[in-house]
């Protein structure tokens, strides 16, 4: 297996992919938000030494920054995911009233943060929908998880082949990223010239 030693750093580092966005995922799911944050420090400054022992310094640490924000979009995937899974299993539907807004104009996707509350008033998350989608006062149909471990959703938006699709297709162009910069740059090393062939 001389391959595998030749290529262990990028084999880590590719595995590191999934196994860092599911693990931060079930981390807050079944722990708390401290212990994913814990866990997503110690992925970032692995991941980021990581990068940069395989590619050098400075080319490492652009790479990890680049790498990183697409691991934390891969990451909001893989909890959207969960959400649908959670939810279609455990979940119960009720009408919720809009108790408070908050709007996110800036950006490509301007949006909303609305969180709602029960007819008891007990509070039942947050939605986040497009831009003034909603207004304080507003009932909502929304699907919940009584114990906690998924975001609240709107049940039409809940789609679990797309979300799927999404979190499996990001972690793939991730670890295929990944592993072909990590070959090229173990190619420069051993002075192969780089390309697509031996």
């Amino acid at each position: 297996m001389a391959w595998l030693r030749k290529y262990r750093g990028t084999a880590a580092l590719v595995l590191a992919v999934p196994v860092g966005t599911c693990g931060l995922v079930l981390a807050g799911t079944y722990l708390n938000g401290l212990a994913a944050a814990a866990l997503g420090l110690v992925l970032v400054a692995g991941w980021t030494v990581g990068m940069v022992r395989l590619t050098g310094r400075l080319f490492g640490c652009f790479v990890a920054f680049f790498a990183v924000v697409l691991g934390g979009a891969t990451t909001a995937a893989v909890s959207l995911a969960r959400d649908d899974v959670v939810l279609g299993l455990s979940g119960v539907d009720t009408t919720a009233r809009v108790t408070a807004e908050r709007d996110h104009p800036e950006g490509k996707h301007p949006s909303s943060t609305y969180e709602v509350a029960g007819e008891d008033s007990t509070a039942l998350g947050e939605l986040v929908l497009n831009l003034h989608a909603l207004a304080v006062g507003d009932r909502v149909t929304v699907r919940y998880d009584p114990a906690g471990r998924a975001a609240a959703h709107r049940p039409e938006d809940l789609r679990l082949p797309r979300d799927l699709a999404i979190a499996v297709g990001l972690n793939a162009a991730l670890m295929l990223a990944v592993g072909w910069l990590g070959r090229e740059a173990t190619r420069r090393r051993s002075g192969i010239p780089a390309g697509p062939s031996a």
